[in-house]
Parts: C-alpha cells; sequence; structure tokens
C-alpha cells in the first residue's frame, strides 16, 4: 500500500468514527446498528468527496445533474448539455440508457 492509499483509508477511518459518534450524539437510544450505519455514511461520505477529489486532477469531463438535466462539466468550467431527463414520474422508463 502506497503512502497516498494509506493517507485515503485513515480518512476514511475517520469519517467513519465521525460517522459513529454522531449518530451516537443525534439518536437518544443509537444501538449497534444505528452506530455501524451512521460509521458507514460518514465513510461513503469521505469516500465521494475524495473520489470527487481525484476525478477533478484528471482533466476529464464529469457528468454532473442540474436540475432536470445531465451536464458534461469540463475542467475549465464550460458546461455542455448532454441530456434532457424525464420529469413526469408518471411516464419514467424502468431503465434507460445515458448513451
Amino acid at each position: 500500500m502506497n503512502r497516498e492509499d494509506e493517507e485515503t483509508l485513515n480518512k476514511l477511518i475517520k469519517g467513519g468514527l465521525l460517522g459513529a459518534g454522531l449518530t451516537a450524539l443525534l439518536k437518544r437510544e443509537a444501538d449497534g446498528e444505528d452506530i455501524a450505519v451512521g460509521a458507514l455514511l460518514g465513510a461513503a461520505i469521505l469516500a465521494s468527496i475524495k473520489a470527487s477529489e481525484r476525478a477533478k486532477e484528471t482533466k476529464i469531463p464529469l457528468l454532473v445533474q442540474e436540475g432536470d438535466s445531465l451536464y458534461w462539466k469540463h475542467p475549465n468550467g464550460q458546461k455542455e448539455l448532454f441530456k434532457k431527463l424525464p420529469t413526469d414520474p408518471n411516464h419514467l422508463p424502468p431503465k434507460f440508457k445515458l448513451s
């Protein structure tokens, strides 16, 4: 395991501990399951933040949602419409392609 992976793992552990601690503080009678879910959520939030940071470093456009549309967000800040999403929940297909 290299240094960067080790730092990422340490951050995920800290996020898990933070999530578990917040769950215990916010919920009066937190059981083991609640604390475990809080720990997983804390780790997942930090992992997604770290992944987003690393994705920005690649200089590859990111796919982002704004309102009812998907956009390619380029490293220079330019946004390019990719696809409009269906807005009527009664007409949503069970599956749809992003390409």
